[in-house]
C-alpha cells in the first residue's frame, strides 16, 4: 500500500469519527442519527447516552475503531477491484478536511 493512501485513510478515519460523534453534518444528518440511536441532551445541552450503542457513538476513541474498520474494508475492496486510485480521490476531500481540523486543534488558532 502506498504511504499516500495510508495517510489519506488515517485522516479520513479521523474526519469521519469527528463528524459522526460530534458534528451535526449537512442537514443535521449526523445530529438526527445520534438522536435516533439514543443520544439525549441534559438541561445544560450536554449529550448523554441512553444505551450502549449511543455510548459508542459519543466516544470518539471507541468510534474511531469502527470507522477505521470501515475505511479498511473500503481499502481492501478497492485493492481487489483494482480501484485504489479511485478510492484515493474519493477519500481525499475527507482527508484534507481532517488534516485541516487537526491542524486547527493542534495550533489552537
Amino acid at each position: 500500500m502506498p504511504i499516500e493512501l495510508l495517510l489519506v485513510a488515517i485522516l479520513t478515519t479521523y474526519r469521519l469519527t469527528l463528524l459522526v460523534s460530534k458534528e451535526a453534518g449537512p442537514f443535521d444528518l449526523f445530529g438526527k442519527f445520534r438522536g435516533w440511536v439514543g443520544v439525549k441532551f441534559d438541561q445544560y445541552s450536554k449529550p448523554y447516552a441512553t444505551n450502549q450503542f449511543a455510548e459508542m457513538i459519543l466516544c470518539p476513541f471507541c468510534l474511531s475503531v469502527w470507522m477505521g474498520l470501515g475505511v479498511t474494508i473500503c481499502l481492501v475492496v478497492a485493492h481487489v477491484l483494482g480501484a485504489d486510485t479511485i478510492l484515493f480521490y474519493v477519500l481525499l476531500p475527507l482527508a484534507l478536511s481532517g488534516l485541516s481540523i487537526f491542524l486547527f486543534k493542534w495550533t489552537g488558532v
